[in-house]
């Protein structure tokens, strides 16, 4: 899907309020200690150009050629080139983090592309992920076409019997691109990626689906999902809107 440049304003407002976000406040903290950062699909490069502290590199990379096309244009000091996600143009360990925020969701290839982040990060680097929690089994993404009631028992059987693979549910992109993430392609989950990550040869570093970010709602069922999920019982933990996930190499 040809994605609009109008998306990027909206991006771009957003990598404004770091501030305003648990997940971004860490991934900026992380960056000021980092002489080499990647972003791994960083759209117009403002999210990197905002969490890099002055004399700091970074690296971006996005298969949209307009919005690297942009960021070259707005940042000229940082580095970004067209590039898949799932095949990174770098060599082993080349940076100290390497990051993908809201952009994973939008893969075809999800393990892979966590592979990959892994792979280019150094040892005692760092590795750290933000985006929607569509997979979580009370959750759907905007092109999801699950009926809800049988998404979530599924779901919660894959919670109690759960696999070492993502597993994450491929979802149809729409072909007008009307509203954010109508090109989710993967719906994410916080409970298998955290199965995943544990696989591999990673130090789970901090993990949230930051149920504080929930929009307030009178819905009996979602109030008691938060706060069990509030509650740290599994596996409503994972059960929030979002994931925030950073682990060590």
């Amino acid at each position: 899907m040809d994605i609009k440049l109008d998306y990027y304003p909206t991006a771009r407002a957003a990598s404004l309020h770091i501030g305003d976000h648990p997940g971004l406040k860490y991934l900026k903290k992380t960056a000021s200690r980092s002489d080499k950062v990647l972003d791994v699909g960083c759209g117009e490069g403002s999210r990197l150009a905002h969490i890099l502290s002055f004399g700091r590199t970074g690296w971006g990379i996005d298969l949209n050629p307009k919005a690297v096309k942009q960021a070259k244009k707005q940042y000229p000091r940082l580095h970004f080139r067209i590039a898949d996600a799932a095949s990174l143009p770098f060599p082993n360990a080349a940076f100290d983090l390497v990051y993908s925020a809201f952009a994973i969701e939008h893969s075809r290839e999800p393990q892979k592309f966590i592979l990959e982040m892994i792979r280019v990060c150094r040892r005692h680097g760092c590795v750290i992920i933000l985006c929607p929690n569509y997979g979580a089994p009370n959750r759907r993404s905007p092109v999801s076409t699950a009926f809800p009631v049988l998404k979530l028992f599924r779901g919660l059987i894959r919670d109690f019997f759960p696999t070492h693979n993502l597993n994450w549910q491929m979802v149809t992109p729409r072909h007008v691109y009307d509203r954010i993430d109508a090109d989710t392609t993967c719906e994410p989950y916080l409970g298998s990626l955290v199965r995943f990550v544990q696989n591999q040869p990673l130090t789970l570093d901090q993990a949230s689906s930051l149920w504080g970010l929930e929009v307030k709602t009178n819905n009996p069922r979602k109030i008691l999902f938060k706060s069990l999920g509030q509650l740290g019982i599994y596996p409503f933990k994972f059960w929030g809107p979002q994931i925030f996930l950073s682990v060590l190499k």
